[in-house]
Parts: C-alpha cells; structure tokens; sequence
C-alpha cells in the first residue's frame, strides 16, 4: 500500500533475439584451461529445483485495517478449505497479516510491541500457533520506517520500524512464530529512506534472527518498483527487480492493485523484467483481485498471467465467506498452479502481440517444454496462433497440445497451433511439448582471483572451477534463440551458496544453487540474461570472502521464447 502521489514513467525493453558471434579467450593456465567452446553436450547436468513463488492469502485486499484474532482464524479456515479441493500437487502456504495488527503502536521500555490483547489473546504467537495447527505458515507486516501507510480512526497514521529497532523488531517476529514478513515503504518514504540500502539492512536483521533462533523469515519487499531520483542513491534510476535478488525472496514491482481489469493489466505490464526474477527470487505484481467483483473471464485471465509470469500467488478474497463454484475452480487448478510453481523458477515473455492481442510464454522444466497464454484484451473473440519459432522450438517438429483449463490434450501440432475462439477479455492457456534445439556450451575465457581449474568426471569436460573468485565468459553465442543460460554446477553442502552473475558489465544479480547430490553430481539452474547483438561476455564470481559459492561446471545458452524486439511505456499514475 502507499499514500503519497507520483508520476513516473517505466520503459520496460524487450531484449532482441540473440545473435551469433566470437569466440572467447584463452585461460591464463593453459595447461588446465578448458576450449571456449565444447560441442559435446550429453553430460548436461539435471535441473535442480529452486524455490518457488509463495503462494497464499493476504488481509490487506478485502479486510483492510480490520484484523483480530477470531477474524484470522476465519480465513485461516477458509484457506485449508480451499487447499482441501487441491487434489495434488502445489498447496496455498501463507496466511499474511497486513497492516492493523499493531493497533496500539506502542512500545514497551524493552522496545517490545505492546499488543492489545482484546484485538489478540494470547498474543501474536497465539495466533501463530493457531495458523500452523492448520498446517499453514504465518505471516505479518511492518513498515521500513516509523509511519505507517494507513490511518487510524482518530486520523493518526499507524507506526512502523525504523533502522534502530530492525534487530529487535524481526527477532521478535521470528520468536512469535511468524514465517513471513512484508515490509512497506510509506514511512521509509516519507524519512527520505533510501530503498536498497533501507532493504539490504532489514535482510540483514532477519538473517541474524535466524541465525538467534533457527526460524527464517521469508522477506517480502514492498516500495511499489520505487524508482529513486536522487543521484546519490546507489539505485538511482533503478527498481527492486535489479538488486532484490539475494536480499527478498519477492520484490513489489509496481503500485498497489485494485479488483478490476484495468488495474491487473497495468501491473502486469509494470511486472516485466524477467532478467531480474531467477534462483528462487521473484518479481511481485501484487496481492491476487480473483473473486474480488470482476467477471469470470477477467479471473481467468488473471489468474493465468500470473501463472505465466512465476508471480507469487497471495489471494486477496475473503476466505471466510462461501466461495462461488467458479471462482473455487479457478483458484484450484493444479495444471495451473504448476505453471506458477515450475522448478525453474522463471518469468514468462511476450513473444508475440498484434494490437490487443498479446502471446505470453514460459519456459518449463523438462526437454522441451513451454506454458502459453494467447491473451485477447480485445472487445470480441478473435483467433490467435503460436508459432513453435517464437518458443525457441525446432519449427519443423511435431509438438503436443494441451489446453490447462480444459484439462484437455489437443493433439500433435506441426510450426504453430492456433486457437479459433479466444474469449475478448479472455485467455487460452496451453502447454506445449515440442523439440528443442541443440544448446551450446561455453567453458571459462579466464579465471580470476583465486579461481582454478580442478578434476570433475561428472562435468562436462571432466574439469570444473572451484575456489571460485572469477570465470568469465567471453564473446558467448550460439544459435540458440532467445537468452536463456544454464549453470551446471556442484554444491555438495547441505545449505544453498551464491555467486554473483555479471553480464556485458552491467550491474551484478545474485544467483542461488542450491545443494546437489553429495557425490560430488552435478546441478544445473537456468537464469534469464540480456544478450545484446554483437560479442557478450559474461563473468561469474563469488559475493565475498565469506559467502560460500558453488563450483562451476559450464555455461550452455539454451533454447526458450524468444522476446519481442520492442519497447513498451507505461505511465504510471494515481498511486494510492
């Protein structure tokens, strides 16, 4: 949520197609260096899952500031209700406690909370308590800095937290139970609060209430995609999607959402930046408006954007009272809800668009596959078509449809398929099966600081990076479509390390590898990267001293959609 009114305008690009070009360098230690490029790819590691976007619900879109106890434990039921009509698969987590939960705003000599225990008996833990024993997560809210975002009846503003009190404040939240932590931006706004520096010290406070307690609070930013101005902000001109990765597990990327159409596709175009959502990090469009006063065919289509761009899916309905049998439907679809959740990790592209109508695709886990929506924003029906070319499948191959919402498979299609009846304001939603083409792998130009070459005999070239400083990647092509990468690499821990990814120099992401089989397998995690045309470099790197990181193996460009060469403006306004 957010008070204050700004005008801004966000350029969202839509990176070219990759093209080919050079060869990189020769390592410095020629004896054990690896050739820039090595044709043989049958030893491409297994994909390791990587955590997927929360899926939940939310207070904040139907109750507002009007949290209680007995209230929660009423949506907390009507959640594992709706998880109960799940049937397999990926299951609604979180139940969130937005703003209102602190109704005193006050502060014990201590710096506790004071809670007011007719609105929580039993405290916050007891209502902790109370959502785990439905077999759901808990979570609650804060603000980054002392004013909250709404007001009180009385007119004054709801508090927050503040540099001073962030140790305190998460400590405390982790001790209560809670699994989950949003953090708002009104007041961190209104103090002049720079946002990434503001961000990266709350994730480090929660990195030590974890370290105190064992309880990990899933992060959740929320500055609406602030874009500060001042040039001495070390993100100036840039949003959450360019350094969120590695401090939340989810990033707000535009303004608050409100239940109608316009508003879902204003975010969703103010959501795109795919290059930032990878690993188990996630650009957040906002709370889910299904079951919130638009049509069927609007909830539809919703709901299968979101799917399609890996969004977390917190819901915003109310729980508590009877859901309609559409809107149950929709919202427990197990084909779709795997789409959102795929093991990747990804965010869909808009491969393709023609006036109002808009082809939407992801890449999946798995050889060869893709989800799809064909979006008609139109006011009638119309045909749409996709084209295996755009998907980054071999055009020639026979491909099997499947349509998501009819749980339905279609048949065996040869270059496109095409939908003769997409609904105006509606969707279809399909998987495809097709053939991809063969990737390209790249082994290290040169290695940096510390890093060296070492025995692998389950890599590719039977070497890989370890000690890893930094490998680079110089004059990567291939003519695979698209620009997609993947990592092979080894992490035999038992916990996640890191790596810092850089490419043509531009500012760095963090990547997150999660462990491997102990006998020293490799993993493989793909990541979205903007080739440019011309030669690309790309360098991977350890994040300091003491962060572990993963040993590397290779790099492949790999087949996926391929972006539409275009830039969309979106202007923002009436933020509320």
């Amino acid at each position: 949520m957010r008070l204050h009114r700004r005008c801004v305008f966000v350029v969202l690009s839509l990176i070219s197609s990759l093209c080919a070009c050079g060869r990189g360098t020769d390592s410095a230690n020629d004896e054990a260096a690896w050739s820039t490029h090595v044709p043989d790819v049958t030893q491409r590691a297994t994909q390791t899952p990587v955590p997927p976007p929360p899926m939940g619900w939310s207070s904040w879109n139907s109750l507002g500031e009007g949290v209680n106890h007995d209230v929660i434990k009423a949506e907390t039921a009507g959640l594992a209700a709706l998880n109960a009509r799940i049937a397999s698969g990926h299951r609604y987590e979180y139940v969130n406690i937005d703003e209102g939960w602190w109704l005193s705003g006050q502060r014990d000599a201590s710096g506790n909370f004071i809670v007011d225990a007719a609105q929580w008996p039993g405290g916050m833990q007891a209502i902790a308590r109370y959502i785990h024993g439905k077999g759901l997560k808990a979570g609650i809210y804060i603000d980054a800095g002392p004013r909250g975002c709404g007001k009180r009846a009385d007119g004054t503003h709801f508090v927050g937290s503040d540099p001073a009190h962030y140790d305190h404040d998460f400590l405390q939240f982790a001790q209560w139970g809670f699994d989950f932590v949003k953090v708002d931006f009104c007041g961190g706004a209104a103090r002049g609060y720079d946002p990434e520096k503001t961000y990266r010290s709350i994730a480090q406070a929660i990195s030590r209430a974890y370290s105190q307690t064992g309880h990990r609070l899933t992060f959740s930013v929320c500055d609406w995609g602030t874009i500060p101005t001042d040039k001495s902000f070390p993100d100036y001109n840039e949003g959450p999607w360019t350094w969120g990765a590695g401090v939340g597990t989810m990033w707000r990327t535009t303004r608050d959402i409100t239940p109608d159409f316009g508003s879902v596709i204003y975010n969703l175009a103010g959501n795109y930046h795919p290059e930032g959502q990878h690993t188990g990090y996630y650009n957040d469009p906002d709370m889910m408006v299904a079951g919130m006063r638009m049509s069927a065919v609007h909830d539809q289509a919703h709901i299968s954007l979101w799917a399609i761009s890996g969004a977390p899916l917190i819901l915003g309905n109310d729980l508590a009272k009877p859901l309609p049998a559409d809107t149950a439907r929709l919202l427990t679809n197990e084909e779709v809800l795997a789409i959102d959740q795929d093991a990747l990790g990804l965010q869909g592209l808009l491969v393709a668009q023609s006036g109002r109508l808009q082809v939407w695709a992801k890449l999946l886990a798995g050889t060869g596959q893709r989800a799809i929506v064909l979006f008609n924003n139109s006011a009638k029906a119309a045909p749409m078509t996709v084209t295996w070319d755009s998907l980054g499948l071999v055009s020639s191959s026979q491909a099997m449809v499947r349509d998501v919402w009819a749980r339905k498979d279609l048949g065996r299609f040869a270059t496109s398929y095409t939908a003769h009846d997409v609904p105006a304001g509606g969707v279809t939603m399909l998987t495809i099966s097709g053939t991809d083409s063969a990737p390209a792998t790249w082994q290290p130009g040169s290695l940096d600081g510390g890093a060296v070459f070492a025995r692998c005999p389950a890599c590719t070239s039977g070497k890989k990076v370890t000690g890893l400083g930094t490998v680079n990647f110089s004059g990567m092509a291939s003519g695979a479509r698209g620009g997609f990468i993947e990592v092979g690499y080894v992490n035999d821990s038992t916990r996640t390390v890191f790596a810092r990814l850089i490419m043509n120099g531009q500012r760095p992401t963090m990547l997150a590898f999660p462990p491997t089989r102990s006998n020293a397998s490799m993993g493989a995690i793909a990541v979205y990267v903007p080739f440019r045309a011309g030669p690309n470099a790309l360098a991977l790197s350890n994040v300091d001293a003491s962060t572990p990181a993963p040993d590397i193996g290779y790099v492949a460009t790999i087949s996926g959609p391929v972006p539409l060469s275009q830039t969309i403006s979106i202007a923002r306004h009436g933020e509320n």
